[in-house]
């Protein structure tokens, strides 16, 4: 019996054979990497795709949008809330006449003085401001409070229940306490509402 022996070409492929499937093999680790990476971007794809709505849901939704707009349609209710309110206006304003040199020339003219009409006996609130928002007017309480005023946040529910936050001085019974609690306002640059207290 012969023996044979691999020719020197059949082994040589056997060779190359076993060497490309080493390089080609890749350690278990690179799979597993390479498994979670595919794993997360799968999940992100998923979370991309927006979920199906039902169509009960979107109708539901729809009347919901649509009762909120009719809601907050603005109901004008200062028909019945003015007549309520007294305002009272300055009274008329007094002046001096100016003082004349020899020559005409007027030297200084003094400022205008302006008088609140107040009846004895009636007390009197000044109003600073009216806010939506409590921290607006506790914000401006807070500045009358270091300017050394006596403020009072009052809520008030309005109309269609709409709360407001009424910022206000007072009570007062004198022009001069009204006059004083006015030229604080002034540093503040508001214009108060004298309002009578019934």
């Amino acid at each position: 019996m012969s023996t044979r022996t691999p020719s020197r070409r059949g082994a040589s492929k056997a060779a190359s054979r076993k060497k490309s499937n080493q390089q080609s093999k890749l350690p278990g680790w690179m799979w597993l990497i390479t498994g979670f990476a595919a794993g997360f971007f799968v999940a992100f794809l998923i979370k991309l795709t927006p979920a199906p709505i039902s169509v009960d849901a979107a109708m539901t939704a729809v009347e919901t949008a649509r009762s909120d707009k009719k809601e907050s349609e603005p109901v004008f209710d200062f028909y019945t809330v003015l007549p309520e309110q007294e305002v009272i206006l300055p009274g008329p304003v007094e002046q001096q006449p100016p003082k004349v040199t020899s020559r005409n020339k007027t030297v200084s003219e003094p400022e205008p003085k302006v008088k609140t009409a107040t009846k004895p006996g009636v007390k009197y609130l000044l109003q600073a401001g009216s806010f939506r928002s409590a921290k607006d007017a506790d914000r401006l309480k807070a500045q009358l409070l270091l300017a050394g005023q006596e403020p009072r946040v009052v809520k008030v529910t309005v109309g269609a229940g709409e709360s407001w936050h009424r910022v206000q001085l007072g009570p007062f019974e004198t022009s001069g306490s009204i006059d004083q609690a006015k030229k604080v306002l002034a540093d503040f640059k508001i214009d108060g509402l004298l309002l009578r207290v019934k």
